[in-house]
């Protein structure tokens, strides 16, 4: 998988490569050289088309994986579940449409004024490079992610902004973004960011990472890929606040079946393990 996303990020980012001359976007252009970033936006008109276009692809990649994971998950249709889906849609499409404009304004604002810039149009990138880059976003991420969501669940936080997530017990791959949307900046845009300040990420390879990343929490909601138990956090409300494990790991905050005798099964799974008690019963 590693060897497969830095052939795709070097053959994006070869110095060669100049977008410009296999792909046109109507109004809007890429950077000569993606070293610098992936969008070349110079005016506020520009930047409203640049969020068009960066909404068009979110907002598709988010209702089209979203869809299969819930058209797949052998979850009951009931009426509830139903609903629940709705309104998972409802906020997500509200959350995503604020996550827009501050990542595009980032873009066009922000990224230019990191200290490494353009760090990769006079610096070699390879292997060991994207190796780094890969680990420290991912700690990075990770921290800002667990030390924002055990402060949303301060009471103040919980009131006004985290419950809202937390009203959906067993999560659909929705509710990836079903979030206030002052939540969704903080542990988005500025969590995916925040990486490219502490080590050189080449724009491309930073970008996939944040695209896997999104694909990932929706695979987490939907509970049945879920290596960092998201969906035990939204059950037990106080363990698994990270997002990769790690900080939940370090500071000893991660699910404990010995504190939460109870095993969560859901509700989807109970009817086969009831099956299977009633069967170890009759034998």
């Amino acid at each position: 998988m590693i060897k497969l996303l830095l052939l795709m990020t070097s053959i994006i980012s070869s110095y060669c490569f100049n977008p410009n001359d296999y792909i046109t976007i109507p109004f809007l252009r890429f950077p000569d050289s993606l070293s610098y970033n992936v969008l070349e936006i110079n005016s506020i008109f520009e930047y409203l088309i640049a969020c068009v276009y960066i909404g068009l692809f979110y907002y598709s990649m988010y209702f089209c994986i979203s869809q299969l994971l819930v058209w797949s998950h052998p979850a009951p249709k009931t009426p509830e579940r139903l609903a629940q889906t709705k309104e998972e849609m409802r906020r997500g499409f509200k959350a995503l449409f604020y996550v827009i404009l501050l990542t595009t304004a980032i873009i066009w604002k922000i990224q230019p004024l990191n200290p490494y810039y353009g760090y990769y149009e006079t610096h070699e990138f390879g292997f060991k490079e994207f190796f780094i880059s890969l680990i420290v976003y991912m700690v990075t991420f990770d921290v800002w992610f667990y030390t924002s969501h055990i402060i949303g669940h301060m009471p103040f936080f919980w009131k006004h902004f985290h419950g809202e997530h937390h009203e959906f017990v067993e999560p659909g791959a929705y509710a990836q973004d079903a979030v206030h949307p002052v939540e969704a900046l903080i542990q988005g845009p500025i969590g995916h960011f925040l990486p490219t300040f502490i080590y050189p990420f080449h724009p491309a390879c930073h970008h996939i990472f944040g695209l896997l990343t999104s694909v990932y929490a929706q695979l987490a909601h939907d509970g049945r890929w879920d290596p960092a138990g998201h969906t035990l956090h939204h059950y037990y409300y106080s363990c698994n606040f990270s997002i990769w494990g790690l900080c939940d790991f370090i500071f000893g905050t991660g699910y404990n079946q010995e504190k939460y005798p109870i095993p969560y099964i859901p509700t989807w799974l109970r009817s086969k393990v009831n099956n299977k008690n009633q069967d170890k019963k009759i034998m």
